[in-house]
């Protein structure tokens, strides 16, 4: 049985009562989930993931004040791997509009760990003496593109996985 409305307590009648807010929120909530196509959720999460990928490279509003690579090449990570889900389910023409911003922020990406690590070697090569992030990341932990599966190449458009 499933209603957006609490269950009486058993053995006793239904009681009329007004839903707390947190309990009309959950049930918004539960009703979004169930009518929202999860292509949309995919599609927007994919957004998100660009988004947060282009900040975390210095290329939002604040600019090298956001910078944190690790976590930049999490975010386009990201969105790759749902690039691959989208593309072999729903077809290449439903995520086409990612391809391109994915591309430019992969290129990106490997562009500003070059930019670090000729930095740091010019530094003396001293580990960590070039950090990415507030958090003192050294250029040599820093994602690649393609991740470990991929050797650490470039993905270019039209490269599967």
């Amino acid at each position: 049985m499933s209603t957006d409305e609490p269950m009486p307590p058993e053995g006793g009648e239904k009681e009329e009562r007004e839903l707390t807010r947190e309990e009309m929120a959950a049930a918004e909530m539960l009703r979004r989930l169930m009518t929202t196509p999860v292509q949309d959720v995919v599609f927007q999460t994919m957004a998100t993931f660009t988004d947060m990928a282009a900040i975390r490279m210095g290329l939002g509003p604040r600019g090298d004040e956001d910078i944190d690579l690790p976590q930049a090449g999490l975010a386009i990570e990201s969105v790759r791997a749902l690039m691959a889900v989208s593309n072999a389910i729903m077809g290449e023409e439903a995520a086409e509009p990612f391809a391109e911003p994915l591309s430019q922020l992969q290129l990106a990406f490997a562009e500003m760990v070059e930019k670090i690590k000729a930095e740091r070697d010019a530094a003396g090569g001293e580990p960590g003496s070039t950090s990415t992030s507030g958090r003192g990341a050294a250029a040599d932990d820093l994602w690649t593109p393609g991740g470990a599966e991929g050797g650490g190449k470039l993905w270019k458009p039209g490269d599967r996985g």
